[in-house]
């Protein structure tokens, strides 16, 4: 039988990602040194490119024509902060000792089995925002009996950047299969990321690279709310929670 004080939780857990997202800052508890080694900051930005990254967080079945989702999550990486280039990258303390980003966004769907969608996100006690869009298409819309199976493209971008500037790309197959109120999934793609810092006497500096990412989650879907749990892989393990509502 459904918990019938689930959607409540699931309310209660929406809303304050959405207050993470919204107050998390202005007063950042944790910022990029003004003149980090070029090789840390290049470390940096490989850890921070898989953990920012615009992951899906759903399965590949299409929302059809008349589906939506709207949605809010966060993903934690709890060894950030153990990181060698950590002390000479990052200034100041990451809430809680993790990096964590928030989000908050929707997806709509379109005829021929097409998905779009857009979000906002920020690190938590950081000044790091970027504004994200993707694009889904079902190659396989799944059934009963067989697996949905969709090619999916990501752009991500910062904005009201002060120094910090990481322009994202990306492209996956996201493979899935619904069983009753349950659909796990997995999926892997590559990601292009270019990261740029900008030095108040030296030439900022510059980095990009493309590295594989992989991740699997399960979908607990209550009717009214839809409630996600993915681990991703980029450069290190993290997991993600994502409560979704829509049709």
């Amino acid at each position: 039988m459904t918990d019938l004080n689930a959607p409540r939780t699931a309310w209660r857990l929406a809303a304050l990602l959405l207050l993470l997202v919204s107050v998390a800052g202005p007063a950042a508890a944790w910022d990029l040194a003004a003149d980090p080694p070029r090789r840390d900051f290049e470390a940096f930005h490989r850890r921070l490119s898989g953990d920012v990254y615009h992951y899906p967080r759903h399965g590949a079945a299409p929302l059809g024509l008349t589906g939506f989702d709207v949605y809010a999550d966060a993903s934690v990486d709890r060894g950030f902060d153990e990181e060698p280039f950590y002390g000479t990258v990052v200034s100041g303390d990451l809430p809680g000792g993790l990096l964590s980003f928030a989000r908050v966004g929707a997806r709509k769907g379109l005829p021929g089995g097409v998905d779009i969608g857009a979000a906002y996100g920020r690190a938590l006690g950081g000044d790091l925002k970027l504004v994200s869009a993707d694009l889904q298409w079902a190659m396989i819309k799944g059934g009963t009996l067989s697996p949905a199976l969709s090619l999916r493209l990501t752009g991500s971008r910062t904005v009201d950047a002060d120094r910090f500037e990481l322009d994202q790309y990306g492209a996956e197959l996201l493979l899935s299969k619904g069983f009753a109120v349950l659909t796990p999934y997995i999926g892997g793609g590559v990601i292009y990321s270019d990261a740029r810092l900008e030095r108040e006497l030296l030439p900022a500096l510059e980095d990009d690279h493309t590295q594989s990412i992989f991740y699997a989650g399960l979908t607990l879907n209550l009717l009214l709310p839809k409630i996600t749990v993915e681990v991703e892989k980029a450069e290190e393990i993290q997991g993600a929670v994502r409560v979704a509502f829509g049709f």
